[in-house]
């Protein structure tokens, strides 16, 4: 897990690993497969990642206790709870492709969508600037926007700097520059 958040920050430096190899210990893989160690790491890490999903289920949503007695109610609770946590596996894929994970928590995530509200007489194509969302924060809209869960705002077209030029004075003649000439052929008086 270390070496993936490492790895995506682009932070991994093999030199200083192989220096400091002797304090971290060493991982076993024990496997009839043959396989590359990246790919046994990759998968021990997706394993991970399931044991973090069955967790946030059985800790933060109680999803471990049935309170049922019947074989038939028992059945049907287990699907309910393997469908939520299938959809939690999409909604992380989902998150990760979007970018939304290097930035902060699964959990995190969670609480900001759990806090966007939408009003139940708003139209079925959110969009973000829409009167129907309640007391939703900015944070939540960049979130809904980057998962597709709704549509951006258009953002204006940057103004241009400076001042806009005056059509009026465009458009009537210019005037001749400096101070009018006295011509000779006018009569003295009529100045």
């Amino acid at each position: 897990m270390i070496f993936s958040k490492a790895e995506n920050k682009g932070s991994f430096d093999s030199d200083k690993y192989s220096k400091k190899s002797a304090v971290f210990g060493t991982i076993v893989f024990e496997s009839d497969q043959d396989l590359d160690p990246r790919a046994a790491y990759l998968c021990y890490d997706d394993r991970w990642l399931l044991e973090l999903v069955f967790h946030r289920y059985k800790s933060d949503e109680c999803l471990d206790k049935t309170n049922v007695q019947g074989d038939f109610s028992v059945i049907g609770s287990e699907f309910v709870n393997f469908i939520s946590t299938v959809a939690t596996c999409r909604i992380i894929r989902k998150a990760t492709k979007a970018g939304l994970l290097k930035q902060m928590s699964y959990g995190e995530l969670m609480d900001d969508l759990a806090s966007a509200w939408r009003r139940a007489d708003a139209p079925q194509s959110p969009k973000s600037d829409d009167m129907y969302w309640v007391h939703t924060l900015q944070t939540v809209f960049t979130e809904l926007e980057a998962l597709g869960l709704s549509e951006a705002t258009p953002k204006p077209e940057p103004k241009k700097r400076g001042r806009k030029p005056n059509a009026q004075a465009e458009q009537k003649p210019k005037r001749p520059r400096g101070r009018p000439r006295k011509n000779d052929d006018q009569a003295v008086g009529l100045l």
